[in-house]
């Protein structure tokens, strides 16, 4: 799906309330080492939470997505929706936005498309920042097979979306951009098995420094 970038009123779906915003923290300094220590690269994911999940289950979420990314080099600045989604300065925004809503249903037992808990939008050149994550479908999964915890497979499809946002369009068979999941997938992610793969990684540190480049010429 195309989007016409950064219009604020789109991505957020929301009106956004005064005191509802929370500042931007490093959810790395939770993660092994402090984001001071960190030498990889960096980027700033705006979660939207539109279908008003407890903030516990997505700060959860964010630690788990955090820690996939920073096992191939990559920092997250997270931060909430705020004025800063249309900044008119390029540098103030954030590179991505994943917007967490409540729908989505599984009712099927077997493995299930990814398609069915989140989607990420792109143009027809792949480009993208927008992604979202379908807490409905997520919960109903992790009900079907209780393996992991909701928060947790929040997190992995947040993951997987923001992948296709810095990787493109395409699943592999294995790891973080499989196109479905099912039991020993479940199993995997529980144990923090699924990861990027080296060519993965290396696309995504590619294209984390070209959009940082194109970010410092605007």
């Amino acid at each position: 799906m195309r989007v016409k970038q950064w219009d604020v009123r789109y991505v957020v779906g929301i009106s956004l309330k005064r005191g509802e915003m929370r500042g931007t923290k490093s959810i790395g300094t939770l993660v092994f080492v402090t984001a001071t220590a960190f030498a990889g690269e960096r980027m700033k994911v705006a979660v939207c939470n539109t279908g008003e999940i407890p903030r516990r289950v997505i700060a959860s979420s964010e630690a788990e997505a955090a820690y996939v990314f920073r096992t191939v080099g990559v920092d997250i600045h997270w931060t909430d929706c705020g004025e800063e989604i249309g900044a008119p300065d390029a540098r103030m925004r954030p590179d991505f936005i994943v917007r967490v809503q409540m729908g989505g249903k599984v009712a099927k037992a077997g493995a299930v498309s990814l398609e069915a808990m989140g989607r990420a939008f792109m143009d027809e050149k792949e480009y993208g920042f927008m992604a979202d994550a379908y807490f409905g479908a997520i919960r109903d999964l992790t009900v079907l097979f209780p393996y992991t915890t909701s928060e947790q497979l929040l997190g992995y499809v947040m993951t997987h979306e923001l992948g296709h946002l810095l990787i493109g369009a395409g699943h592999r068979p294995h790891g973080i951009m499989r196109a479905s999941l099912g039991k020993s997938e479940l199993e995997e992610l529980n144990r923090r098995h699924l990861n990027f793969n080296d060519g993965e990684r290396a696309t995504i540190l590619r294209n984390l420094q070209t959009r940082k480049a194109a970010r410092q010429e605007n």
